[in-house]
């Protein structure tokens, strides 16, 4: 799955419980990560898929991060 199509879905991200700053979700045989970045000097979300990076200025509509 492709980050653009990552970013139209709705997705409950998971806190990563080792990586401070880091949330997550599991796909298959693989681990998504997104990470806050330091905003405004940076964009606010960096979402790492395999060797496929996107940064985004915000939080796509379907996306809920969970809170320990």
């Amino acid at each position: 799955m492709t980050n653009q199509e990552l970013i139209s879905l709705t997705i409950f991200w998971k806190e990563h419980p080792e990586i401070a700053g880091y949330y997550y979700i599991e796909e298959k045989d693989k681990i998504i990560l997104l990470r806050i970045n330091n905003f405004p000097d940076e964009p606010l979300y960096t979402l790492i898929n395999g060797l496929d990076i996107t940064d985004l200025e915000d939080k796509p509509t379907g996306w809920s991060l969970s809170q320990y």
